[in-house]
């Protein structure tokens, strides 16, 4: 019985290191960025869907990402191993690089809008 207990942590553990790795939880993609100063009122209410698109989908991802690593631990916890900290430490580099794009992302179009506020003043 012991022995299926620790065949079942590893499983599980097997799993979340998957869905880690990006089986489960997939990066989005950064939507491409509107040029405030050319762009038409309808494109920049459309750039504005796809950054808010964007963002939710990111915080799905990273909110996956900590699913991943808390899985882990449990079953670590349950086969009394300890989690491999180079997967701790790339689902913080993970986390970190998708939150510099949301950042990044959010600048951009913050640009947009004043760049299409200077070239409609009315």
């Amino acid at each position: 019985m012991k022995t299926a207990a620790i065949v079942a942590a590893f499983a599980a553990l097997a799993m979340a290191g998957q869905a880690l790795a990006g089986e489960a939880c997939v990066r989005p993609t950064a939507p491409a960025p509107v040029d405030g100063a050319t762009a038409t009122k309808d494109q920049l209410f459309a750039g504005q869907a796809a950054v808010k698109a964007f963002i939710a989908d990111s915080d799905s991802f990273q909110t996956c990402i900590i699913s991943s690593i808390e899985a882990m631990r449990a079953a670590a916890k349950a086969s009394k191993t300890k989690v491999a900290k180079v997967a701790i430490k790339d689902a913080d580099s993970q986390i970190a690089a998708n939150q510099k794009d949301k950042v990044d992302v959010g600048s951009a179009f913050n640009g947009a809008i004043k760049a299409f506020k200077a070239a409609n003043p009315s």
